[in-house]
């Protein structure tokens, strides 16, 4: 590593390079992630309790005020340019020059999605419900029970699962509803990404396998308990999914595979063919 932290007899600490040279200020502590695990070149110091700033290298202050908590998740672990915040009023997120990318403070906000690099969204909490952001600050999806973070804003895919009076549904990224309601829907398949159908089910033994469009293309089975299932697995070409338990029992389902349209190549027999 070509920086350390160093403690002094009062306690306070600061930043020295490989060469022994101080390059921060002494402050009450410092948060070795970011420039000392060399993820990055900046760090978080804080001069008291709930007073917390993010440096770089050289010592500037990059954060545009002390804040009550930063985590160390984005910018510091270099993730990304961005960062999120604790301060007076709830939480928001900053970027790399100082600007408050939320347009509001904020219940909660994920640190899944655009702070980890993952994707451009975040979700955000607010009197008890829960939308999706972009990174200009946008409300992309309306307001919900739950959202989850599987798909669209870890970057999986362009679709999210809602959860609003205890039902479940697919949206898309235009904040479109692509199922029916159900009472549970898996993740794996299209919410994951893994490919464009997804097992969602009426009750807890009448499920069924759906495509991206809506339809049914499966008869109906039985999972049991939705909390026993281990691992999904969808194979298109064949029109089969295995669901496997946490006892390793593997159930295989069959499926009718939809294709999207594909045109046929138009071949001029009118060119002669050189052989």
């Amino acid at each position: 590593m070509n920086y350390e932290i160093r403690k002094r007899e009062d306690g306070k600490e600061a930043i020295f390079n490989k060469n022994g040279d101080r390059i921060s200020q002494w402050y009450n502590w410092i948060v070795s992630e970011g420039l000392v695990k060399d993820a990055s070149k900046y760090y978080i110091a804080a001069k008291s309790f709930f007073k917390l700033a993010i440096f770089d290298v050289d010592g500037n202050q990059i954060s545009p005020q002390w804040f009550r908590y930063i985590y160390e998740d984005g910018l510091v672990k270099g993730e990304s340019d961005y960062y999120l915040v604790l301060g007076d009023y709830g939480f928001a997120i900053f970027d790399i020059n100082g600007n408050m990318i939320t347009k509001d403070w904020y219940d909660w906000i994920s640190l899944e999605g655009l702070v980890k690099g993952e994707s451009r969204y975040f979700i955000a909490k607010k009197d008890g419900k829960y939308a999706i952001f972009d990174e200009n600050g946008n409300r992309i999806s309306e307001w919900y029970d739950e959202i989850s973070l599987t798909g669209l804003v870890k970057g999986e895919s362009d679709y999210y699962v809602v959860i609003e009076d205890g039902e479940w549904a697919i949206f898309d990224v235009y904040g479109n509803q692509i199922s029916s309601k159900f009472e549970y829907i898996y993740m794996e398949g299209l919410v994951k990404g893994e490919c464009d159908y997804y097992i969602a089910c009426d009750n807890r033994y009448n499920c069924a396998v759906y495509h991206k469009d809506g339809q049914k293309v499966s008869e109906d089975f039985s999972v049991g308990y939705f909390e026993y299932v281990k691992k999904i697995t969808f194979n298109e070409n064949l029109g089969m999914v295995e669901i496997k338990t946490f006892d390793e029992k593997i159930t295989t389902i069959e499926f009718k595979p939809i294709y999207p349209y594909k045109k046929e190549e138009i071949i001029d027999y009118t060119k002669l063919l050189n052989i």
